[in-house]
């Protein structure tokens, strides 16, 4: 008797189990048949909402329904990951992502965990940072920087989020003396750069640039893992210390449980977006650099940041606050 009983638990478990399948397929056969709600946790005009609006129009051609950007600045750009983590698994709720949703949890308690919490759709972008210094400053080439941060030390600044964590690279890599100086925001940094009060500062490629064409800053070398336009000419700091790749990102992620061909629609819709040539476009005219992924992609590339940058705030000390 109890062996008929334990078979019957078995089939029935079978039987729910085909059941969950079943509904999980069907509802990725129709899917989506409304509106889809895409967080993005930052204010509308800047670069992240540029993107954004730039893939929507094309996005939701591909899926035969809206897709309505919803901008929710704020709390380090927690707010808008925590209300696409906790939304139903079903994808009609989708967030804007970059690597702050993993400095974030490095630096901070109580942040959503990009592993734990979301679930990877696409990445869409990468930008390089450009390394600057005041026109005063000795050193030209990235070898020059680091002799001068051995003999005198060097101030780097960063308005904060990744080109932080270049400065600390640079002072853990090299072992010598670099002083990271952040700020609340780029545009203070930039003019403390000018004015001569900091030597060298990491920013983003497309708002250094205008500053290198005046003649305010001379740029030393990219972030990023290749040369580009538009100063093929520039180094980029991999060629001295070797390994070093910093690279922002933006991307797209969904709630945990999400049915994979739903994700796999999704991804469809955007890289179809992005293939757009007035996409790729209004995208490049920021000097952001068009690289959709795989879900399996996104997901090794958050995993192999999350690796690099852990290490790197072990490196400095540095513990959640």
């Amino acid at each position: 008797m109890a062996r008929f009983a334990s078979g019957r638990r078995v089939l029935l478990g079978a039987a729910a189990l085909v059941l969950v399948f079943a509904s999980s397929g069907a509802a990725a056969q129709a899917y989506p048949n409304k509106p889809i709600r895409w967080i993005v946790p930052y204010a509308a005009g800047g670069p992240a909402d540029m993107i954004a609006r730039a893939v929507q129009q094309k996005m939701q051609e591909h899926l035969g329904q809206p897709v309505i950007v919803d901008n929710r600045p704020g709390g380090a750009s927690n707010i808008g990951h925590e209300l696409g983590a906790n939304a139903a698994p079903d994808g009609y709720t989708i967030v804007y992502v970059a690597p702050n949703i993993i400095t974030n949890q490095l630096l901070y308690r109580n942040m959503v965990d990009p592993v734990k919490d979301l679930v990877p759709v696409a990445k869409m972008t990468s930008q390089a940072y450009m390394l600057v210094a005041n026109p005063n400053f000795p050193a030209k080439t990235v070898a020059e920087m680091i002799e001068v941060a051995r003999k005198t030390g060097v101030n780097c600044a960063s308005g904060g989020g990744l080109p932080g964590f270049g400065c600390m690279w640079f002072k853990s890599h090299t072992k010598a003396d670099f002083t990271h100086v952040q700020y609340k925001g780029n545009a203070p940094a930039m003019n403390d750069l000018i004015g001569g009060q900091v030597h060298v500062m990491i920013d983003l490629f497309n708002t250094a640039l205008p500053q290198v064409k005046a003649g305010k800053a001379r740029p030393i070398a990219l972030t990023g893992r290749k040369r580009g336009m538009p100063l093929p000419e520039l180094p980029v700091i991999g060629e001295t210390i070797p390994g070093f790749v910093l690279e922002g990102w933006h991307g797209v992620m969904t709630a945990p449980g999400t049915p994979a061909p739903i994700i796999d629609r999704l991804n469809q819709a955007i890289r179809a977006a992005l293939a757009d040539p007035a996409v790729a476009k209004r995208i490049g005219e920021s000097s952001i650099e068009v690289t959709p992924s795989s879900p399996a992609e996104f997901a090794a590339t958050i995993k192999e940041d999350m690796t690099k940058y852990s290490r790197l705030t072990q490196e400095a000390g540095i513990r959640p606050e």
